[in-house]
């Protein structure tokens, strides 16, 4: 069992480990408790402003609270306190970046055998503006019997998508129908993908004017013949 101090630093540790691994840039941890942020990292000419946050339940919590000699206070974080949360994840050991605006919501790391649609947690791997609510059908869930195909949990298991980096790169040189086959997903896969992550694609006919439009459509149309 961890102290609830330990579970801060904790967080911060990982948040670090991690936001390093993805090549970003760390500034040393912020000393001033009374800042609403724990972390600044840069990469790409931005700066991003980061709450770490110990999650055993997912939950991405909209308010900070502490303790003094006046007692026990609490207080909601505003939409310009930070930009992203590190929340970290101990049953998966995982690290994900909701946006602030997610404040209040929960990220689920189990499948819920519910028609409720949730958060998942791989839709946040990076930092997050963005995500889908998923449902238990993309999941092989079974609700009669209250348990997951696996051989459909299989086949429905969403690829690891690319750094946003990467993938804002890959868009404006080739086609998301190529992505999507680089990646073994559909082009409406790499479609979720961008909008996740905020970028902008090409505009409409903008692969005909390249020259590759008509491999597309030849492609396109012997899948479409299998």
């Amino acid at each position: 069992m961890h102290h609830t101090k330990n579970k801060g630093d904790l967080a911060v540790a990982k948040a670090i480990a991690d936001l390093i691994y993805k090549q970003y840039s760390v500034l040393a941890p912020v000393a001033c408790e009374h800042l609403p942020f724990d972390l600044v990292v840069y990469k790409d000419a931005k700066f991003y402003r980061i709450q770490a946050k110990f999650s055993a339940d997912g939950v991405v919590k909209n308010r900070t609270s502490w303790a003094d000699k006046n007692g026990s206070h609490e207080k909601k974080y505003k939409l310009d306190d930070f930009d992203y949360y590190a929340l970290y994840l101990p049953d998966l050991d995982k690290v994900v970046y909701p946006s602030i605006k997610f404040g209040g919501c929960c990220i689920t790391t189990e499948l819920p055998l519910s028609p409720t649609p949730f958060y998942w947690w791989e839709d946040f791997t990076d930092f997050t503006d963005n995500a889908p609510k998923r449902n238990y059908k993309e999941f092989g869930v079974d609700l009669t019997t209250r348990k997951v195909n696996s051989e459909a949990r299989i086949k429905t298991r969403k690829v690891e998508r690319p750094l946003k980096e990467e993938l804002e790169k890959m868009v404006w040189e080739k086609p998301t129908l190529q992505i999507g086959k680089d990646f073994g997903v559909s082009d409406k896969a790499v479609e979720k993908w961008c909008k996740a992550y905020g970028i902008e694609k090409p505009p409409r006919g903008y692969w005909m004017k390249k020259g590759v439009g008509e491999e597309s459509k030849i492609v396109r149309l012997s899948e479409a013949e299998v």
